[in-house]
């Protein structure tokens, strides 16, 4: 059931993944990932679902270590966080560790929670399809993965695709 998901929402979130929202890092083992940046996917949840449409509630942020390394801080936290979308009526949550490596012990706790948060955050929107990403885990591709939905709301779709 769609709820309140009208079809212009619906077709946007069908679309095919723009490349040019794609960003790319160096990952372990010499591969390439390719990710969706927090700020992006944020947008993106505001243009298809409205200001007010969706919520970010992070539920849990756990220190996993705490090292002085000699002049560095590295730093670890699990983030546990619960992204609603009012429109469908649905949540999804989702986990991640982020860490970081600072001279600054406080910055060093900051960063590695928003790394926890922002990571957990972008998993948890996967569930909404290519538009947020879901393709990337697909060896990086941007090609759909889920090409079609079986179930399709009919609020604003055009007579003719009825």
């Amino acid at each position: 059931m769609f709820n309140n998901l009208t079809y212009e929402q619906y077709e946007q979130l069908m679309k095919p993944l723009n490349e040019n929202r794609i960003a790319r890092r160096a990952g372990g083992g010499g591969r390439q990932l390719s990710y969706l940046e927090t700020w992006d996917v944020k947008a993106h949840l505001i243009r298809i679902f409205g200001f007010g449409g969706w919520s970010w509630d992070v539920t849990a942020a756990e220190l996993v270590f705490d090292q002085d390394t000699g002049g560095k801080f590295h730093v670890g936290y699990k983030v546990i966080g619960c992204l609603s979308i009012t429109d469908l009526g649905c949540t999804y949550t989702e986990a991640s560790v982020g860490s970081a490596t600072l001279p600054q012990r406080g910055e060093a706790h900051d960063m590695a929670i928003k790394s926890g948060e922002s990571d957990a955050l972008k998993r948890a929107a996967i569930n909404l399809g290519t538009q947020f990403g879901l393709s990337l885990y697909n060896n990086g591709d941007s090609k759909d993965v889920v090409k079609k939905t079986l179930v399709v709301p009919t609020l604003g779709q055009p007579e003719t695709e009825k």
